[in-house]
């Protein structure tokens, strides 16, 4: 199966500053640009050594500038050329060659790395037809996915080719399928067939599935028919680097919103088995000390129940302007080429991106129901225990009327009959009266009970 001048395209992006994310300035941008420098030095062997020729504080207030250093500037072209050779199983190497464009864009760094066999080996010499296995050797133990990291947005990898017969165009699923393979040998690493569709009048498949978040990777395989593809490639290239951006921004997003909708499942799960209305209306102390504790923890999930649901909030935020931001750049190709059918690239804003907004206001309507849950819960445990603390101080406050009235009627007898204390003891015997110091305390004892008692039913009555 023979294609023509296959292209491999890597349009990466990361943040360079977030409002929830520290950056260290001396480490802006690296990770993509080491990536590119990994990826050339594998495949052809050289040292881009791309780093070095950016310059990261041109123009901090401006929302997209490119990078590349100005004395590195070629007839206006501000990406970095770079040439090589692979070779196959002959010892005749075919000449590779590439460029990287590093740039700024709003709030992250951005990467347009390209690797092609070229269409001519020299003026007027076209390069031969290649075999689609050929792809493998741009696309080394998948050294084109880049590394995940805090500040990694994500990737779409364009693959280009040319077909060499009007015959492909029977067979044109089949190519697409061959190319893929090629560039991803390991099943485990190919993103699964999306849709087919038509884009600047020539046939273009997508691979990767929304509902595989974990494993997602965005791959196009783009097969041109005739020039006018090319041609309109390059008039629209800047708008179709911005789509790609926009469009990581609001993937990445909704991938974000789906951990937090993990932890917010979790913690209203928790919620909804609260068995507040279950509670004895005998309670232990341990039931007490369990309750004071549960009224401990719950204002803390609240308020990270709370924190969860604005995260929520502001990752619907973002799909919402990034994906105008896309379409504004959806505009833009309309306005260079007015009569171009875009649907391709529509479908993004008009089916996905309003899928992912309606998911997560899906997701709020479901959870704000977890914040009045727990307000009620925090409630309902609060007045349980205030309750119960109330009646365990109105039970001591009655316990010590009753021994306080007890002990001081019984004092005040006491008193009484202590002034016989002096005389003698006589033995115990029913021809002689009680010791006054026996009837005295007799007489407490009793005075107490009763006085108590008393205090009792005063206390009842109240």
């Amino acid at each position: 199966m023979k294609i023509y001048a296959p292209n491999i395209h890597l349009f990466a992006f990361q943040l360079y500053k977030g409002s929830n994310i520290e950056v260290n300035n001396k480490d802006d941008g690296c990770k993509l640009w080491q990536g590119a420098e990994e990826i050339v030095r594998t495949i052809l062997h050289k040292d881009l050594d791309l780093s070095q020729h950016i310059d990261i504080h041109k123009e901090p207030d401006h929302p997209r500038v490119d990078l590349l250093k100005e004395s590195e500037v070629i007839n206006g072209d501000y990406s970095l050329g770079f040439d090589g050779k692979i070779f196959l199983d002959t010892q005749q190497g075919l000449i590779v060659k590439g460029f990287a464009y590093p740039l700024r864009i709003y709030d992250s760094y951005g990467l347009w790395l390209n690797l092609r066999r070229p269409e001519e080996e020299t003026a007027d010499t076209p390069t031969e037809d290649v075999d689609v296995s050929f792809l493998s050797k741009l696309n080394p133990n998948n050294i084109f996915t880049l590394p995940k990291n805090q500040l990694f947005l994500g990737q779409t990898l364009l693959i280009t080719a040319w077909l060499t017969s009007p015959k492909d165009k029977k067979h044109l699923y089949e190519i697409a399928q061959g190319c893929l393979q090629a560039v991803f040998p390991n099943p485990s690493q190919r993103p699964p067939f999306n849709r087919q569709g038509e884009l600047f009048g020539s046939p273009i498949f997508e691979y990767g599935l929304f509902r595989q978040p974990g494993n997602y990777q965005h791959v196009l395989i783009w097969l041109f028919a005739d020039e006018q593809t090319d041609e309109k490639l390059n008039l629209t290239y800047q708008e179709l680097l911005d789509l790609f951006f926009f469009r990581t921004k609001v993937v990445k997003a909704f991938q974000d919103s789906r951990a937090i909708y993990q932890q917010l499942a979790s913690a209203y799960q928790k919620i909804d088995n609260l068995q507040i209305n279950n509670v004895s209306s005998s309670l232990t102390e341990e039931d007490l000390n369990k309750l004071t504790e549960k009224l401990k923890e719950l204002p803390q999930i609240s308020v990270e129940y709370t924190r969860w649901l604005r995260n929520l909030e502001e990752y619907q935020k973002t799909i919402t302007i990034n994906a105008e931001n896309y379409n504004d750049r959806l505009q833009q190709i309309h306005g260079k080429i007015p009569q171009e059918d875009l649907n391709f690239l529509e479908t993004f804003y008009q089916k996905s991106s309003p899928f992912f907004q309606k998911q997560i206001n899906a997701d709020l309507g479901y959870f704000n129901h977890g914040s009045a849950l727990l307000e009620q819960a925090i409630s309902s445990i609060r007045g349980i225990v205030e309750i119960e603390q109330a009646k365990r101080d109105r039970s001591l406050e009655q316990t010590i009327q009753i021994i306080g009235v007890g002990l001081g009627g019984g004092a005040i007898v006491s008193g009484v009959v202590t002034q016989h204390i002096d005389k003698p003891f006589a033995p115990i015997s029913l021809n002689n009266p009680l010791h006054p110091i026996v009837t005295s305390l007799f007489w407490s004892v009793l005075a107490t009970l009763f006085f108590g008692w008393l205090a009792w039913l005063w206390t009842k009555r109240k």
